[in-house]
This record gives structure tokens, sequence and C-alpha cells, in this order.
């Protein structure tokens, strides 16, 4: 068994395998540029596992971005379109794969890796926790508010596609669990066939990307409308935005938010999604909510020496003692000390803790990014303390007070 990089030549291979891994979810661009991305990648750099004739059993996708951890821009390791020859299943060739990609990231300084799971319980077991989630809505126009006032909105044009990445930047920059990636980020926004900008006092304030898609009962006068990305300032803004979505009544059915907001539907007038089958004898159904990535965290040490901050202030001074258990990265199993005094945090060495914290690294690896509070893990027997009197502190001390926001599909 050989575990390289995929050579050009072996394009054809590497194509068959990811198509049959996934044939609904295979982008025609990603095949199209498939060949060029082997000789000079952009999106990432494909791994590749070989048998002895040479026949690639399976690839994995190794993706390099910038993630904000809780306000803190750090590398992250994604990995994406993992791939098994359709012929050799069950030969444990992803969790080979994944195992050489967790440690290549761990050695090259970056303390996490994210990816979209095709099956969550797959990756747990590798220790990858559950982290974002979205909602996706579909209110009808006329029971979004409107506010009567959209005069900031124009078409995004070439000549703003260096500012509104910008602007993206920036937002990446103060909120948690977003990405950054130089060759995804244009890609995803400006891809799209529309992208809407608003504009005052002459500065960009929000943007939200959409197409149009077809409805069940198909008319060349109605689509839903689909925003798979919306992104703002400030109530004004967002006020701007649900006031365009308002006005399209005569010509769309639905609008169909794809949100990592929970609580978008308080600016509808009737949530409710046209399809009602949530449960038994339910009358509205607000929305689905969805998976977004999974997270994992793969050097303890190096994240808790990049991670010196509290959410909020402590109200008093202690020793926190972590006992991971990592089947997947052993070097990881064991007992870390964490000094924490206000808003500080401190991997020490040997210390006297005042509180243990008992956890498994996927576990860990979701209440660090704010997935779920440490009172509900607690209490589901996800995780375990030595004395719940201590909760409310060890949530300030390494927990996060914001659930992760992102965007991009990887």
């Amino acid at each position: 068994m050989d575990i390289r990089f995929v050579l050009p030549s072996e394009v054809g291979q590497l194509a068959r395998n990811v198509v049959t891994s996934f044939p609904s979810k295979t982008p025609e661009l990603l095949l199209k540029n498939m060949e060029g991305e082997l000789y000079r990648p952009d999106e990432g750099r494909y791994l590749g596992c070989f048998d002895d004739d040479g026949t690639l059993l399976g690839s994995i996708l190794m993706m390099d971005f910038t993630l904000n951890v809780r306000g803190v821009m750090t590398p992250m390791g994604a990995a994406a379109y993992v791939s098994t020859n359709f012929l050799r299943k069950k030969e444990h060739v992803a969790r080979t794969l994944l195992e050489v990609l967790m440690r290549y990231y761990a050695r090259s300084g970056a303390p996490i890796s994210c990816l979209h799971p095709f099956n969550p319980a797959f990756y747990h077991k590798m220790g990858y926790g559950l982290c974002n989630e979205n909602t996706l809505y579909a209110p009808k126009p006329c029971y979004i508010r409107s506010f009567g006032d959209k005069s900031g909105l124009c078409y995004a044009r070439e000549e703003d596609r260096e500012a509104v990445l910008d602007y993206y930047r920036r937002w990446v920059e103060r909120t948690h669990g977003a990405t950054l990636h130089h060759y995804m980020d244009p890609h995803r926004i400006f891809d799209m066939p529309y992208v809407v900008l608003c504009r005052r006092a002459g500065r960009i304030t929000g943007y939200f990307t959409f197409e149009f898609v077809d409805v069940d009962h198909y008319t060349d006068c109605y689509h839903d409308l689909l925003v798979r990305e919306m992104v703002y300032d400030d109530l004004d803004t967002l006020k701007q935005f649900m006031t365009f979505f308002a006005s399209q009544g005569d010509q769309i059915e639905r609008v169909r938010f794809l949100s990592p907001d929970p609580d978008l539907h308080m600016l509808f007038l009737n949530p409710d999604t046209g399809e009602n089958r949530a449960h038994d004898g339910c009358i509205q159904e607000i929305g689905r909510r969805t998976m977004g990535y999974m997270c994992r965290i793969l050097d303890v040490a190096a994240y808790f020496r990049g991670q010196g901050h509290c959410s909020a202030p402590v109200s008093r001074d202690f020793v926190l003692e972590l006992q991971v258990e990592d089947g997947f990265l052993k070097d990881n199993t064991g007992s870390y000390f964490l000094r924490v005094s206000g808003d500080r945090v401190e991997l020490v060495g040997n210390a006297a803790p005042q509180v243990t914290l008992r956890t498994d690294i996927a576990a860990l690896s979701s209440f660090v990014m704010g997935a779920y509070s440490l009172d509900k893990a607690v209490a589901r027997g996800v995780m375990e303390l030595s004395d719940p009197a201590w909760i409310p502190e060890v949530q300030r001390a390494i927990g996060w007070h914001e659930k992760p926001v992102n965007y991009t599909y990887f």
C-alpha cells in the first residue's frame, strides 16, 4: 500500500472514485477542474491510497483554511470528498487516509480539523464532533415583513469583487466558526447567478446571493428564490433585505433561506413552510434544522496554547483538570491542567485541580466550539464534571457563548 498525492495521469481513477462515492453530489465544475488541480492545486490537494498494482483505492481532498475559533484566526485542515474505490469498500481505506490527514495537519501547526460528513456516526468514531447548524426556512413573500425601504440595494458588479471579498474577510474576523479560503470564497460568492449588495453612505453593509429554483408545480411565472448566503452589519441592512424579499410575491412562490440564524422566523408574519410534515398533528412547520460541518481538535495542547482567553471572566480563580480520551490520535489521551484566572486560561504542568472534566475528543471539540453548552453536555451524559457547581465557571473558561456560523461547504 502506497499513500501519496494523486498524479495528473491518474485523474481518470480519481474522478471515477469521487463520482461513485457522491453520485448526486459531485459538481460538474469539480470534475472539469480536477486535472488542473492535480497540476496546480488551488482548492486543495488530493491524497491517494494505492495498492501495489497502482490502483487508486481511495482519496481525500486536503484543504487549508483559516477558521475563526473563539475570535482567534486559526489554521484549520479540512477533509473533503473522502472517496473509496467502489470495488474496494470496507478495507479501512478512508480511515487510513483520515489518520494521515490528521497527523499531517497536527504536525504542520493546524490544531483543528473540520469536514462535512456523509455519515456523522462514521466520523464520530474518528473523533469529530457536531459543530454548526443551519435552518432552511421557506416563507411566502407576502408573509415576510416589509419595512418600506430597499433603496440601498444594487447588484454587485465586477469592479465590486474585491470590495465584497474584503467585506467578507472582515465579517469572518469577527464571526466565530467562519472560514477563509483563498479559492473557495470568491467562487462560493460569485459563482452564484446573483449577488446583491447593500450600500449606505458609500460603504458596503451587507450582501446576499440567490438563485431561482423550479417549484413542483412548475410554470414559467413562478419559482422559489433560494438565498444561500446573507451577511449583514446591522438591522437597517437586514430590513432592506427583507423588504426586497417581501416585494417578490408576483413572481416567487416561496423564499428559501438557508440560514445559521435560528430566530430568522421572527421577521416572518407567518413562518409556515407549506409542508407541515414535522410530526403528527403539526399545524405549521417553521423550518428544517440541518447539520453543518463537524470539527475535531487534532492537538489538545496546541489548541489550548492558542486559546488563552475565557468566554467571560470567571468569578473565582481555579485549576481545571481536563481528562481527555482520544481513541484515534492516542497522543491526545491524558490529563491537561488549565489555570484559570479572571479572563485568562493558561495550560500548565501538573497542578492541584479544584475540578475535573472528563470527556472524549469529539465532545470536547463540540463544547469548545460552542455547539452545545456544558450544562447540557453533563445533563445528557456526554461529559462528566466532578462537581456540577463548577459548570458556570468551566463554561466561561473554555466554552463559548455563540454557536459557530459558516457559509462554506467543503
